[in-house]
């Protein structure tokens, strides 16, 4: 796995995409605009963990053509999961069948529309339980954590999500091939779906800030436990458990803005419908009462508009 393809330059792609560069990997980045720029200044990592390093990347693309694809061994889409971003405006609407997508992004529900665009390619599901923000461009900050874990979406034991642990593995990063990717997916959202959308509607809190608040920290529980219902009605149970050791690791670790927050406070969309708006439909299809999630996105429909 030679030549990789990172979709985005924000927090995640420009640490991840940093390590694999450091495991012998070719990285191409796709972006919106500023290619020059990236391509000249490079990225500069902040790790705490892992501690800082630099790199340039192979290249910086705005656009990207089939002759392009031809050359990835991976695609790594590290894109904020929004309506607007469309998957075929940027690779096209058929790509090499051969070649595989890792979704490394936040939310339930969003590989299917992906297996649905692209279905004789090998969809990977990926999440990055770390506390990593972009300062600026080309600046990440990694305050904790960087666990990744990966598997994938429509392939049984898939050879293509242990080849990409095992480079993880190499350079230090703590990485897990998994065969119960959708129980992954909701245990993350289990910590999303309240510590996201609470920062903003709080007023710019950080995750120790609203713990520290009796009522921060029921709520959070409670949006939790909700999470935990729609988990086991989808056949993907996260156990109960895990709500208490949520609770201690963000107990533990450096207080954190978290990505929602950050993108309302620069006047981005936020990441809504994957991280709540799913959810929501997925309760409707079981029929379970998500009075919380529901109002959490009612709450940000209306701070959006």
């Amino acid at each position: 796995m030679d030549r990789i393809l990172v979709l985005g330059a924000g927090a995640i792609a420009g640490l991840y995409a940093g390590k694999l560069a450091q495991a012998g990997c070719k990285i191409d980045f796709w972006v919106r605009s500023n290619a020059s720029h990236l391509q000249e200044k490079g990225f500069t990592v902040q790790s705490i963990p892992w501690g800082n390093f630099t790199y340039k990347p192979n290249r910086v693309l705005e656009r990207i053509s089939p002759y392009d694809l031809e050359q990835y061994d991976l695609v790594i889409n590290c894109l904020k999961c929004l309506p607007e971003i469309r998957l075929e405006t940027i690779l096209g609407k058929t790509i090499p069948e051969r070649l595989p997508i890792l979704l490394l992004q936040n939310g339930i529900g969003i590989e299917d529309p992906v297996e649905i665009l692209y279905p004789n390619n090998e969809i990977l599901s990926g999440l990055a339980f770390v506390c990593a923000n972009r300062l600026e461009e080309g600046n990440v900050l990694h305050l904790d954590y960087g666990e990744l874990v990966i598997g994938s979406w429509n392939r049984s034991n898939s050879s293509t999500s242990h080849a990409i642990v095992e480079l993880f593995s190499k350079v230090g990063v703590p990485a897990n091939a998994t065969e119960t990717i959708r129980q992954a997916r909701w245990k993350k959202l289990m910590w999303n779906a309240p510590f996201n959308p609470i920062s903003v509607l709080s007023g710019g809190k950080n995750t120790s800030e609203i713990l520290a608040q009796p009522f921060g920290r029921k709520l959070v529980i409670e949006i939790m436990k909700e999470v935990q219902k729609l988990s086991e009605a989808d056949g993907a149970t996260v156990p109960m458990e895990q709500i208490s050791t949520f609770i201690q690791m963000t107990e533990a670790m450096k207080p954190y803005k978290t990505s929602m927050l950050l993108d309302f406070e620069a006047g981005r969309p936020m990441e809504l419908d994957a991280i709540l708006g799913n959810a929501i439909r997925i309760g409707e299809k079981y029929g379970l009462e998500i009075p919380h999630i529901h109002t959490l996105y009612s709450l940000l429909k209306l701070k959006s508009v």
